[in-house]
């Protein structure tokens, strides 16, 4: 993996972060709640992207405001799924919480400490994917439409089901020393994981979008 291949992928996976977010802020108003907790997401992906590739924080002074950024991650996409289910499962949601909330600040203030936070997101990953299966489920259950497919936050939960899914071996990868020495190449397979979640999420944005302009229309014809 050659550094200017490294810096594309990450390049590409910065653009689509700013163009989520813009997609995101677009009609803000008339957005979901799933949609506005994607809008602070990515926002503050953003803001850490700023801070790491902008500021004078060097060396794993870096690895402060990812960790920090990995932690608000977790903590708002149970908070959506909170919504979505209107507090149905909050006997899934809330101890998911607590529980992650304790071992990610024990890990920031006493384990991996200011080294990235592996540990962290591996255990967020489990929870997040324990969350998309349960989504799904109840989603097939209930089958609130026809389509599926025109539901946002249907392609939202494939979008981070298939990311953490996808990527937790690169999470318990680091629990493993010798995988360390490729950290590069790892971070690089994050990355094209990560352009595909952006790619479902955008999907789920412009289908949320189609939506809005079908009620829009509908109400000008009344």
């Amino acid at each position: 993996m050659t550094l200017e291949t490294f810096k594309l992928l990450d390049n590409i996976c910065n653009g689509m972060t700013l163009l989520i977010l813009v997609m995101c802020l677009y009609r803000y108003r008339e957005r979901s709640q799933e949609t506005k907790l994607l809008a602070l997401i990515f926002l503050l992906s953003m803001i850490v992207t700023i801070i790491v590739d902008f500021s004078s924080v060097s060396g794993v002074g870096r690895n402060i405001p990812q960790n920090l950024w990995a932690i608000s991650m977790i903590i708002i996409l149970l908070v959506m799924y909170d919504r979505t289910w209107k507090h149905r499962y909050r006997l899934l949601t809330i101890p998911s919480a607590c529980i992650f909330g304790a071992f990610s600040l024990w890990n920031l203030f006493f384990g991996q400490g200011i080294m990235f936070n592996s540990y962290t997101l591996a255990l967020g990953a489990l929870i997040i994917l324990a969350h998309t299966l349960v989504y799904f489920y109840d989603l097939l259950v209930k089958l609130p439409v026809e389509k599926l497919e025109r539901l946002p936050m249907f392609w939202f939960n494939a979008a981070y089901l298939f990311y953490f899914a996808s990527s937790l071996f690169i999470f318990a990868a680091y629990f493993v020393e010798a995988f360390r020495d490729s950290l590069r190449l790892s971070w690089a397979i994050q990355n094209v994981l990560r352009i595909i979640q952006f790619i479902l999420i955008i999907v789920g944005l412009w289908q949320e979008h189609r939506n809005i302009r079908l009620r829009s229309s509908l109400e000008s014809v009344r």
